[in-house]
């Protein structure tokens, strides 16, 4: 029974969180890899260079060495020229690794934005702006690993022939976005972006003769800085995700504190909630701890996931980043 664990606790995951296997990763620090979500944000900061990197362990409490493991780099340019427009490159790819099969996933994602200023830019202003990516990926699984017949207690009916099987899948993928930036000289600011990803719904299938379409996924987030004091500021913020039937909404509050009130040197710790879909339809059942600090442009960060479920589970994140050229 304990060797059949993993595969129990895989299938349980699948029932609770996805209809289809062709399903995006997520980031509960969805900020500290903002090209992810949303190709508008390539360029979204104070800086020329912008470098990022990303690790996540999800479910290792329960699947042990067949945890999920995600990580993510990322980097960004800034063309400095035009005082209104500013057009920026960017590059992001992610390496998935999960479960018993070691399905692996590798994407590697060129993206390019063109943000237009509204206003003047030493006072309070507006800011809009469009992105696109394009990208091309793999994903790869070990046949070898597959259990048929009695050895998989889940097996519905006669198995796929082996030779039908690929241990490899490669695709194309496009994604495009808008955001919307306010921002004053007293810190006050707000944000509200959306995108578009997969459009061209690439086929994912190991199967010589099925289609496994990787489905649009639709993202929705806001967030607003509101000073307190001098040095502190209120930080609410949202991500709205949906793809295929799966919906997700990650929410909640950050306190912000600036070590100095004229520089951009700042801690920061949030309390957010994260809804999943299951058995039971949509709940409120994951809980985020989040803490960043960024000093002297080096930025770490720190998220900790409690899934408070039938699984109780829990996963970690951790965040770095350099920025070049920061004020």
């Amino acid at each position: 029974m304990k060797n059949l664990l993993p595969l129990f606790t895989f299938a349980l995951f699948l029932l609770f969180h996805a209809s289809s296997t062709a399903q995006d990763v997520t980031f509960s620090q969805w900020e500290n890899m903002p090209l992810h979500f949303n190709p508008a944000l390539t360029g979204d900061f104070d800086g020329l260079v912008r470098i990022r990197g990303k690790y996540r362990n999800q479910w290792s409490s329960i699947l042990g060495d067949d945890a999920f493991k995600t990580s993510a780099v990322s980097a960004e340019y800034k063309f400095n020229k035009g005082e209104s427009r500013k057009i920026s490159l960017g590059f992001h790819s992610i390496f998935d690794n999960a479960g018993e099969l070691n399905f692996r996933t590798k994407t590697f994602n060129l993206s390019s934005s063109v943000v237009q200023h509204l206003g003047d830019l030493t006072g309070a202003h507006h800011s809009i702006g469009i992105g696109l990516n394009a990208g091309i990926g793999n994903q790869k699984i070990d046949t070898d690993n597959f259990r048929w017949g009695s050895d998989n207690p889940f097996q519905m009916g006669p198995p796929a022939p082996v030779e039908e099987l690929n241990s490899k899948v490669s695709f194309t993928d496009f994604s495009a976005g808008l955001v919307w930036n306010y921002v004053t000289t007293t810190r006050f600011s707000f944000q509200l972006g959306a995108a578009m990803h997969h459009i061209n719904q690439p086929n994912l299938s190991f199967s010589q003769n099925d289609q496994d379409k990787l489905r649009h996924r639709y993202n929705l987030h806001g967030q607003v800085e509101i000073p307190v004091s001098k040095k502190l500021s209120a930080v609410p913020s949202f991500l709205f995700a949906s793809q295929s039937s799966i919906e997700q909404l990650l929410f909640g509050l950050s306190g912000k504190y600036y070590f100095k009130s004229a520089n951009a040197n700042f801690l920061q710790l949030g309390l957010l909630g994260k809804t999943t879909d299951n058995f039971f339809g949509t709940r409120l059942n994951i809980f985020v701890l989040s803490a960043t600090v960024e000093i002297n442009s080096i930025l770490i960060g720190f998220s900790y996931d409690h899934f408070d479920a039938v699984l109780n589970s829990k996963a970690y994140e951790f965040s770095v980043g350099y920025t070049i050229g920061n004020k």
